[in-house]
């Protein structure tokens, strides 16, 4: 590692484990298609003639309802413009209709979506440089278009308790200053009021919920420092804690978490010096206010993509799944993924297979899936491929889940059903997904 990384490094992550474990698993074998027992058929979700975005998203409920959101436009029509587009999929295998979300007129761009327990859903997404969001039914029908923002605002987040009350997070510009921002968002479709966070920048914020419906979330205030505060069920915002403080010559960015249930939670940002290779860091940040060292997740070797995905089990082992860009060689990707149980030394870096842009999601069980786009997200020509991962992380045999498909998301039933929806690489680009039975 070259001398300046290890000062920078060092000098912005005091008291963080830096070791990375050695050894790398092998790429496991490639099966040429996951077994016809295991998954449907490929379906096509947007309507004939649609386009769709790039980015598509789902959500999955308690019970195993899937709720699948994207954007499109009708390609017959005169003009292009991309609406945000919804389908309800029972945990039976019932196909909804598909359901348009924003008028004619409002072209809007990457969705978001969360549920909760019972399949009441909340949508946010980007339109004219302001923010919008919609409530929807647990039947699949959504509501009413609700203006969130009036300032020009990016990087809009969506989250939703148990019962149902979504958190809106946004980065709103404010006469060139950016500022983290935070609205509250009703079952019954009503705004709270706008909640200043504090200095914002170009990373987040995100938040994520305990079983108590406190919120905690994080954000970078431009690139110099991690921020974070929890947000009470009756609104009250706690002051900012600062996770990673300024240091010379550090960038930091990409900020991530996941909650458990009790309010512990696991945060993941990238820490990059002005020269020299990117780190993706791993942070535990307990409910009663307790920062752990970071760790360094990552190897030296390794050019991290800008993409990356971290979700915690019910025993608090963290999985992290992120790119490699091999930009110095034969210019390809790959997919890694490395586990931290809640106490003791982290597992070994396992790379799982050439690609990028890898989604990650575990079951109650901690069983899960990660999807990725083969080769990478830079192709004309592109593949979805996955792993299913045990309760142990160990991954199994990677599968070809769609021959044609890229920007991919997995989501899995607490019982272990994976919902897996992407775009079609070639053109009309229609949004597909597939279901494991």
């Amino acid at each position: 590692m070259p001398i300046k990384l290890i000062r920078a490094l060092t000098a912005a992550l005091v008291g963080v484990a830096v070791g990375v474990a050695a050894g790398v698993v092998s790429v496991v074998a490639v099966a040429a298609s996951p077994a016809s027992a295991a998954w449907t058929a490929v379906r096509t979700l947007s309507p004939p003639n649609w386009s769709g975005q790039d980015q598509p998203t789902v959500a999955v409920d308690r019970q195993g309802d899937a709720l699948l959101v994207w954007a499109g436009c009708d390609g017959s029509a005169g003009y292009c413009t991309d609406r945000v587009q919804v389908q309800r999929r029972t945990r039976a295998g019932a196909l909804g209709p598909v359901r348009l979300v924003t008028p004619a007129g409002m072209s809007a761009t990457w969705p978001k979506v969360a549920v909760d327990d019972d399949g009441d859903g909340a949508l946010v997404w980007v339109h004219d440089s302001v923010i919008s969001a919609a409530r929807v039914s647990a039947a699949g029908v959504p509501g009413p278009v609700q203006p969130v923002t009036t300032w020009s605002s990016t990087s809009p987040s969506i989250a939703v308790d148990r019962s149902g009350s979504a958190l809106i997070t946004w980065t709103e510009s404010v006469r060139s200053v950016d500022v983290a921002k935070a609205r509250r968002f009703g079952v019954d479709g009503t705004l709270g009021p706008e909640l200043t966070l504090g200095p914002g920048g170009a990373g987040g914020p995100v938040a994520a919920f305990a079983d108590d419906g406190t919120a905690l979330v994080v954000w970078t205030e431009g690139y110099e420092r991690i921020l974070s505060v929890r947000i009470a069920p009756d609104g009250t915002v706690s002051a900012p804690t600062e996770v990673a403080a300024p240091a010379t010559e550090v960038r930091y960015g990409q900020p991530d978490l996941a909650v458990e249930g009790d309010g512990d939670a696991v945060l993941s940002y990238s820490v990059a010096p002005y020269e020299g290779y990117a780190r993706r860091v791993v942070q535990r940040y307990h409910r009663n206010g307790t920062l752990e060292p970071a760790v360094v997740a990552t190897p030296e070797t390794h050019w991290l993509s800008y993409y990356s995905s971290i979700v915690v089990d019910r025993n608090g082992t963290a999985t992290l799944v992120w790119g490699r860009w091999n930009w110095e060689t034969d210019n390809s990707r790959e997919v890694y993924l490395r586990r931290f149980p809640a106490t003791g030394t982290p597992g070994p870096v396992t790379v799982l297979g050439r690609g990028d842009w890898p989604s990650v999601t575990l079951d109650d069980s901690g069983a899960g899936f990660v999807a990725w786009q083969y080769p990478g997200p830079m192709v004309q020509e592109s593949q979805v491929h996955g792993v299913s991962l045990a309760a142990n992380g160990t991954p199994g045999a990677v599968q070809t889940v769609a021959p044609d498909g890229r920007s991919v998301t997995a989501a899995a039933s607490p019982t272990g059903a994976v919902t897996v929806i992407w775009q079609k690489g070639t053109h009309p680009s229609a949004i597909q997904a597939r279901f494991t039975r």
